[in-house]
Order: structure tokens, then sequence, then C-alpha cells
């Protein structure tokens, strides 16, 4: 006899967690699982970071930790080993403002926010409304760059972990949780689902499936769409490098605002963002099936921090018919550097490409950043990314600097590749709810959400409405 629960809920990221949480909260009875092909959060471990090597190590003939990449995977998400950076705002972030009232949106965002508070998230918060603030907005503005204003909390690596950890063991003396378990397909009959099938040919009944997959099960979820002939959405795709430079370089808006986001149009029609800024943090490297990409995080401790900050630059590509392989086309030029790289990361200074040559260890020990992410190897990115790419971060990083002077200097590191995969949005109603009735999706992985707040939120909402149905049943 098949197992059977009032919901499941598939990826155990921000959407899944809080979606699980909010269960808990509103129903106790409610039989709940959820399950996920990463590890507990106890057991998610990195070896590439733990170890200090150049790239993931080969496991049973497969590239990378098993079942699936412990930092892209498991209790938490991929959000569980970032720097925690929770943005209060709906001006970005996300898409759930397509489907829900701006107010909506916010509330449930500053509710998950009282939930981190709760486990032990920071007190402190930025300001985005002050005087110093609105002179760095100033600055931008005067040579077309957009900024976006957000109260942001801080959690920082470590205390994201533990915060994690703490709601990890609430929602375990309350619900089913199944880990290194991967889903095979989702069973729908005459519309409606009924539940998941496991690759041992298990099936797992419900008549109420949240997938919430994030980013790296985008792909298996198209493949889940197309199945059940649910139309989709290509979004786009970002593709770029992450940036390093001396902390005294951000030193203004590092203090005024921890994360300056800014968005800037280039000549060849591209629009780049800023993304995912570290203060005294450390470039680290995810593995995302089998692409090894960059990415950053930094501790709220100071003793843990380096002398360095992060920040990605991410150059948005939009593809038209006939293409309609974003995620697959950001795959093959992250790959690419990881074939040049023999399996790792790149990192150039930005002078050798503005020489038009490849960084080499010399120079990159010569140089005024010390790499955080002493793995990387020394290359040409001008090997990698596509010209526009590559022409939208030049100009965007010389526009940068004119806010924070000294961004385009000749010793600035750039690693590559970084890219965010989109899933194509699958058409929803606005409950998040697919054509199949009972099936619904959620998160980053589904392209509704770009972060851990609107992902949060994402699960909320799912929650109160599915238990909302099955108490009025």
């Amino acid at each position: 006899m098949s197992k059977k629960y009032d919901c499941i809920i598939v990826g155990a990221g921000p959407a899944g967690v809080f979606c699980a949480y909010e269960f808990m909260q509103r129903n106790k009875d409610l039989k709940i699982l959820l399950i996920d092909k990463g590890k507990n959060i106890y057991s998610r471990k990195c070896p590439v970071n733990e170890h200090k090597i150049a790239k993931c190590p080969i496991i049973n003939g497969k590239s990378g930790c098993l079942p699936a990449c412990s930092i892209t995977n498991g209790f938490g998400g991929a959000g569980a080993f970032s720097d925690g950076k929770f943005n209060i705002t709906t001006e970005f972030g996300g898409w759930l403002t397509d489907y829900l009232d701006d107010k909506v949106v916010l509330d449930l965002i500053k509710y998950v926010d009282q939930i981190n508070l709760k486990y032990g998230a920071p007190k402190e918060i930025t300001n985005p409304t002050t005087d110093k603030v609105r002179e760095i907005e100033r600055r931008g503005l005067a040579v077309g760059l957009k900024l976006l204003r957000s109260e942001v909390r801080h959690l920082g690596t470590e205390n994201n972990l533990k915060i994690q950890a703490a709601i990890y063991d609430d929602l375990a003396k309350e619900i089913d949780m199944m880990f290194e378990t991967e889903v095979k397909t989702v069973i729908v009959e005459d519309g409606a689902v009924k539940g998941i099938m496991l690759p041992s040919g298990e099936i797992i009944e419900s008549n109420y499936v949240f997938l919430a997959v994030g980013r790296d099960g985008s792909t298996w979820l198209e493949d889940i769409c197309k199945k059940n002939d649910i139309k989709m959405t290509n979004n786009q795709v970002d593709i770029g490098v992450r940036v390093e430079t001396n902390d005294v370089i951000m030193e203004e808006i590092n203090k005024n605002l921890y994360e300056g986001k800014f968005i800037y149009r280039t000549s060849v029609g591209t629009v780049v963002r800023t993304f995912c800024s570290n203060p005294s943090g450390h470039v680290v490297v995810e593995n995302h099936s089998g692409t090894m990409l960059a990415n950053g995080h930094a501790y709220a401790s100071k003793a843990l921090g380096s002398i360095n900050t992060n920040f990605a630059l991410l150059v948005s590509h939009k593809f038209s018919e006939p293409f309609d392989l974003p995620n697959e086309y950001a795959h093959q030029v992250s790959r690419l550097a990881n074939e040049l790289s023999c399996g790792g990361i790149i990192v150039q200074r930005y002078g050798d490409i503005c020489k038009g040559r490849r960084s080499t260890q010399k120079r990159i020990d010569e140089g005024f950043v010390k790499p955080s992410l002493k793995e990387a190897v020394p290359g040409d990115l001008g090997l990698v990314l596509p010209y526009n790419t590559m022409k939208s971060i030049i100009e965007m990083i010389e526009a940068l600097d004119h806010v924070t002077p000294g961004i385009a200097n000749e010793h600035t590191l750039f690693y590559g590749v970084e890219a965010k995969f989109y899933s194509a949005r699958p058409h929803i109603d606005n409950n998040f709810q697919t054509k199949i009735k009972g099936l619904y999706v959620g998160g980053d992985g589904a392209g509704l959400t770009r972060g851990l707040a609107q992902a949060g939120a994402n699960g909320v909402y799912v929650a109160r409405h599915i238990d909302d149905l099955i108490e009025n049943k």
C-alpha cells in the first residue's frame, strides 16, 4: 500500500521550507511531506570549500557530491550557503506581483522576515532613504545607472545556516521529510494530480503537490510540464562574471547600502545588473548539474571575513524564435570556461581584459587584489564570453567607476562564469496552480522568484491557499 499525504512539497529551498512551515503553523493535523534530492541541513558539506580543492571531486564516476551538489541542493536550498541577504521590497527579487497585489506580496515578505527574526536573524537592517543613499543614487543617475532601493537584512552565511537548522528541527517534529531522494515524475490522472513516483517505482499519493525545485531543478520541471501539456513562457537567462575588489573601494556603498543594486542599459541594447554583493566576502564555486559556476557569500562575523568585496555583474539575454533553450545556452558558455580551466573557474584581472591578454599566475600575484577563491585558474574570459556580453560588462564597470571610484582599476578581478538559470515559467492561475488540478509551482525554479524573500513568500501563500481548500472541503 502506498503512503498518502495531504500535500507533498518537492524541493526544500526557501519556497518549500516556508510552505511546510506555514502548514505546520496553521494545521498540525495535516500530513505533509517535504522531499529533496539533496541532504538534510546537518549533512550538507562542500568538499571544494572544506578541502580547498580546485574543482569538484569525482565520486562514483560523477563530478560532484552524490546524489546532488551540497551547495545548491538540500534543506535550505541554494540560499542556505549564500550570505543571506533578505530584501524587503517588491521592486526586485521576483515576479509575484504579476499574480498578487503589491501589498499582499510585501506583507508576505515581512511575515517571512518575522519568522527569520524568531529563529535568530540579526535585528540590524539598512535604511535606503538617508541623504547619503540619495547622493549615491544621484551619482548613478548621472551616468545612466538606476539604483534599486530596499531595506536589507543581512543574515550572514553562518547565521543563515543556524536559522535554517532551527527551522529544520521544528519541522522535523511535525512533518515528514525525505532527503537524498529524487522524484522521478508526477502522477496525473483525469486532469488532476494524484501524487509522485520515485525512481524505485514507489508511488506516494496526494491530491496536492507543490513543485518548488529551485534553479537546479528547472530542467526537470520543464520536462514535467511538457509531459502534461502545461504551456510555458521562456524567461531570460543571465550570464556574467563575479567581480572582486578591495573593501576600501566599496566602503561607501557597503556602509550605507550593504548591497548596491544597480541596473544599466548598454550601447548594444542589453541590460546589466549588479547582484549579490558580499562585503568582506569570499568567492565560491557552485556545481549546477556538472557546470561549475562562480558565486559569493559573506559571513556576519568580521573575524570570518576577507578584506575584499565581491559582487556579480549579470547581462540579461532574451531569445526569440526559433531558439528556446536559454538555460542550455548559458550552460554551454559556462562549460567552455570549465574546459579552459580544467574543470574549475577562470580568474582574470580587469587590466588584462582591457589589454586583450590572458592573466597569468604571476600577474595575479603582483596585483593589489588577492583572490579569495585561491583555486581559481588564471586565464582569458575573452575566449569564453560572447562579444556583446563582455562589452556590456565593460561598459557597466566603467559606469560604476563614477559611483564607487576605483572599481575599474586594473587590479580588479573578474571570475567566470557566473550564470543565473531561470525556468521557462509554467502557465498558472493567480494561486500558482497549473491547469492540472492540485499541482502548484513556485520559487526560483519556476521562474517566479529571484531570491530568498519572494521565494519564501511564494511558499507561504501556496500553503495558505491549499490549507483553505482542504478546510473547506
